[in-house]
């Protein structure tokens, strides 16, 4: 009697090279990788900070144990920090930051512009 599924058997010539084009794909997934890693935004861990005052502003801003003094102009928006950090005013107030902030200068005064992670600025 003869099986209703009969069983077939592929010779191993009759299949392409799959070795060489099983590793042309792996080599590009990689290199998909690590192009992703290479744009990944470094803003996602840095302040934002919009001078909003209409004079030029002097900050300390503190990264471990680094220390950089910055002056912001009037209107000018930029990135601070990777990390953690501290920004000094010119009145000598600290304000310690963890993470992803948006803030602004007003007046001398440093203000939290998204209310979502209000906690985290301390004075």
């Amino acid at each position: 009697m003869l099986p209703l599924f009969p069983r077939f058997r592929i010779k191993k010539s009759r299949i392409p090279h799959r070795g060489r084009r099983d590793e042309t794909m792996k080599l590009s997934r990689r290199a998909m990788l690590a192009a992703a890693i290479a744009l990944w935004p470094v803003s996602l861990y840095a302040i934002t900070l919009t001078n909003r005052d209409s004079t030029d502003q002097k900050l300390v801003v503190i990264e471990g144990d680094k220390q950089s003094e910055r002056v912001v102009k009037a209107g000018e928006k930029l990135e601070l920090c990777e990390k953690s950090c501290v920004i000094r005013l010119p009145d000598g107030e600290d304000y310690e930051f963890d993470g992803p902030e948006i803030v602004s200068l007003e007046e001398g005064l440093l203000f939290l512009d998204n209310p979502e992670s209000q906690g985290k600025a301390t004075r």
